[in-house]
């Protein structure tokens, strides 16, 4: 599906161009209900149900996915983000981590993600 275009270049990836892109936007670790979980495994599950759902909507998987965005409040919390999305992302894919603040101070992160897929 997508390829690495290198051993040094491992973020980068190449969709061809009869393949159509799907971006899904920043996903916040709020439920439906606006309830934040505490802890910043329980707000990336709900983050990844969220794109979950946004991709299925265009009748997409996680497996589709070729480039990800993760908006971090603290490093510290990293290896729990990473943890999380190994549940969801078993391939390789360009990923970008950023340390910021966020929209809501009890966030600890957000996502966002490309998928490709052929039609």
């Amino acid at each position: 599906m997508v390829k690495s275009v290198g051993e040094y270049l491992k973020g980068a990836s190449e969709v061809p161009g009869h393949r159509t892109l799907v971006m899904v936007g920043a996903q916040s670790p709020a439920g439906p209900d606006g309830r934040v979980e505490a802890d910043v495994a329980g707000q990336c599950a709900v983050v990844w149900s969220k794109i979950s759902e946004a991709l299925a909507q265009k009748n997409l998987e996680t497996r589709h996915i070729v480039a990800l965005e993760i908006d971090l409040t603290d490093r510290e919390n990293l290896d729990a983000v990473l943890t999380e999305q190994a549940r969801h992302i078993r391939h390789h894919v360009a990923q970008t981590v950023r340390i910021v603040g966020l929209l809501d101070p009890q966030w600890k992160a957000q996502i966002s993600v490309v998928a490709a897929v052929t039609r």
